[in-house]
């Protein structure tokens, strides 16, 4: 499987490829403030192994961070899910890769009733790592953003194309759905492989 890096013509749009005698789909999630380009390379090169594809723009996503800082979880997570079923509904299985916020997105999609077959998660977000955690809810009503979380890549020359400013509200949103997952992570029976990083400055 051959993958080629070159951005797509409109690399913060979504990506679907749809194989009409596939068996399999892989559904794939961005990270939160990032975009479906974290994913195009890996994504188009499954598509050309005739495998079903879909690479959602999640809500709030690929505009402004004032566009993202007006949806919340509930927004990412139902966007995911109605991806989840449109690829269960004309496939026998369907596997969700998710990185950083789309591998907590993921692993909630594992706690459903009607989970994924397999779950991938590359530095999968379950924490919000930061003493100021607790006072998100207020400080997001104080500072309504903070500095981009974006392109934390080693490798050079690639580009996520994420969001240039952290709607603190977003981030608040995250701190306490991942606060409820962690509990709910008993329920996940699908397989679930793990991928981390080394070292990861968000994450």
């Amino acid at each position: 499987m051959e993958i080629d890096f070159a951005p797509l013509p409109a690399p913060r749009s979504a990506y679907s490829r749809i194989a009409p005698d596939a068996e399999v789909a892989v559904l794939f999630l961005h990270g939160i403030t990032g975009s479906p380009a974290a994913w195009h390379p890996i994504a188009r090169a499954l598509a050309a192994e005739d495998l079903s594809v879909s690479v959602p723009l999640l809500p709030g996503h690929g505009g402004s961070w004032q566009e993202l800082a007006a949806t919340s979880w509930s927004d990412w997570f139902s966007a995911a899910e109605a991806q989840l079923r449109r690829l269960q509904a004309d496939h026998d299985r369907v596997v969700v890769a998710g990185l950083s916020m789309g591998g907590a997105l993921s692993l909630a999609l594992g706690t459903l009733p009607q989970p994924p077959d397999e779950i991938v998660v590359v530095n999968p977000a379950l924490f919000v790592d930061s003493p100021l955690t607790p006072l998100l809810p207020v400080l997001k009503r104080f500072v309504p953003s903070v500095a981009a979380i974006g392109n934390d890549i080693a490798h050079p020359g690639r580009d996520e194309f994420a969001g240039d400013r952290t709607p603190v509200a977003a981030v608040a949103s995250l701190a306490s759905a991942l606060k409820d997952l962690r509990t709910d992570l008993w329920e996940i029976s699908s397989p679930v492989t793990v991928l981390v990083s080394g070292r990861d400055n968000v994450v």
